[in-house]
């Protein structure tokens, strides 16, 4: 790898964030079997290189193949450009999302209100991910286990909001800004926002779309999760049940997120 083919890889990268030499499920481009096959082939001091200058912008290039963990087909390298926790690396802003769910015919509501249901959607689908399926954010194996449809994904959606939002006091929150935002909007715009989510989902490469309506979590996805979770939530964890202990820190924050004490 030279000084040029480092530069078309970062640029690759940076806007797909993921490159194999072989995929098992998906169709993959001849620009990315190439620029996976030049990360492969890379000698150690280049990929170093590539490896600084990326963790200078709070990135994180990991590599797998076959025998480091599920879905990688035999003889093939994935690559994938995971974010360094407690990092915001400017090549990932919220302007797409909030331009592509202000797509959504008369759905006319403030920037606010639409990161307030991307999070909202976010939570619903890690529930799906690892709650239902008894998952530790810090397993990766099983990712490919994860597929589920977007009716499941929306109805879950839909239930969150009957079962637990609508049975919420609004007199009793100190702010009614997520209460409003969610039980405010019309049926049809909520299906029409979980099918923007996974759309976005999918442009980010964190879900994988298996056929029509048919999505699951990416390699890239599982292994972000396992780092945050790794670096930040383990060490806050008893050692004896750990769900129940990640439920109550993951509860304060969002209390604290909600209550304007988190900036």
């Amino acid at each position: 790898m030279n000084n040029s083919e480092l530069g078309r890889v970062q640029a690759f990268l940076l806007k797909h964030r993921i490159a194999e030499t072989k995929a098992a499920r998906r169709n993959i481009s001849r620009e990315e079997r190439e620029v996976a096959t030049i990360l492969r082939d890379a000698d150690p001091q280049m990929r170093t290189l590539l490896e600084e200058i990326l963790d200078g912008q709070g990135l994180v290039l990991q590599s797998f193949r076959e025998f480091d963990v599920a879905g990688i087909p035999a003889g093939a390298m994935t690559f994938v450009l995971a974010r360094k926790p407690d990092t915001n690396p400017p090549f990932f802003g919220t302007e797409r999302l909030i331009s592509r769910m202000k797509q959504l015919g008369r759905y006319k509501v403030s920037d606010t209100e639409i990161k307030i249901w991307f999070t909202q959607l976010w939570f619903v689908l890690l529930d799906l991910l690892y709650t239902k399926k008894n998952r530790s954010p810090g397993a990766m194996q099983d990712w490919v286990d994860t597929a589920f449809n977007r009716l499941v994904f929306t109805d879950a959606v839909k239930n969150y909001i009957n079962d637990s939002v609508l049975k919420m006091d609004p007199a009793s929150l100190k702010t009614t800004a997520i209460y409003d935002a969610l039980t405010s909007t019309k049926e049809g715009t909520i299906t029409q926002l979980c099918s923007a989510f996974l759309e976005i989902m999918q442009d980010a490469s964190l879900l994988e779309r298996l056929e029509e309506d048919v999505y699951r979590q990416s390699l890239l996805f599982a292994f972000e999760m396992k780092m945050n979770y790794d670096r930040q939530l383990v060490p806050l964890l008893p050692a004896l049940l750990p769900f129940d202990a990640a439920s109550a820190v993951l509860i304060e924050e969002v209390e604290e997120v909600a209550h304007g004490n988190n900036h």
